[in-house]
């Protein structure tokens, strides 16, 4: 009986032995995952909109050193000076063989805003200026073309007056054919214009007059 009652005891105590070990076991796992989540870093739940409205927009970023809309405004002002000016009507005249000089014909067209031509430049020649009568045959070094352009208004290079000179041709003017010219203005940036190549005794493309009404040049300047 004495044996069977310390037998019992020891058992009992083997027991609590255990339960104290698991209970001490869940104690260090319950701490090591509290020391794994940083302090701070609980993920709360985001607030639901209400019922029958739209969830706010998100901020959309906006590009450093820039003003909302800035760029954009930018670009609308560009567009609409390259628009401002029209190129009309260019053409020049077939040329001999040996021939090393041609001129060009056309129209400067403002819808609006004045502007100004700056450059020009073609592949088919060394050189291309701005000529006015008086300069007629005279090549003089390589000129950079500035011509005014009125606010709504047109600037005419007809034969007999102002004109482009193209100088050291590359190869003849052949009737029917056509090149790109360049057209650099101050506001509008560039723009090209079809150069039609017209017989040698020609005045003018068919479709226009060598010199259109309205012409409001007369006190444009070429520098």
């Amino acid at each position: 009986m004495q044996e069977f009652n310390r037998l019992a005891r020891r058992e009992l105590t083997v027991r609590r032995s255990r339960t104290g070990a698991l209970a001490t076991a869940a104690a260090l796992v319950a701490l090591l995952a509290l020391w794994s989540s940083p302090p701070g870093h609980a993920q709360g739940t985001l607030p639901l909109p209400t019922p029958g409205t739209n969830p706010a927009p998100a901020d959309t970023p906006e590009t450093p050193g820039a003003a909302p809309g800035e760029e954009a405004r930018a670009r609308a002002a560009a567009m609409a000076a390259k628009a401002n000016i029209d190129v009309t009507d260019a053409w020049t005249r077939a040329t001999a063989a040996n021939a090393t000089t041609a001129n060009i014909y056309l129209h400067l067209v403002s819808a609006k805003d004045p502007d100004r031509l700056i450059g020009l430049e073609v592949f088919n020649a060394a050189r291309i200026d701005v000529r006015e009568p008086t300069d007629q045959g005279a090549a003089k070094g390589t000129a950079q073309p500035s011509v005014e352009v009125p606010g709504g208004g047109m600037v005419n290079f007809a034969p007999g007056g102002r004109f482009l000179l193209l100088s050291g041709l590359e190869a003849p003017l052949k009737e029917g054919e056509s090149f790109l010219l360049t057209l650099r203005f101050d506001k509008g940036g560039t723009q090209t214009a079809v150069v039609k190549i017209l017989g040698a005794n020609a005045s003018g493309p068919p479709q226009a007059t060598a010199e259109r009404r309205g012409d409001t040049t007369a006190g444009a300047t070429t520098r």
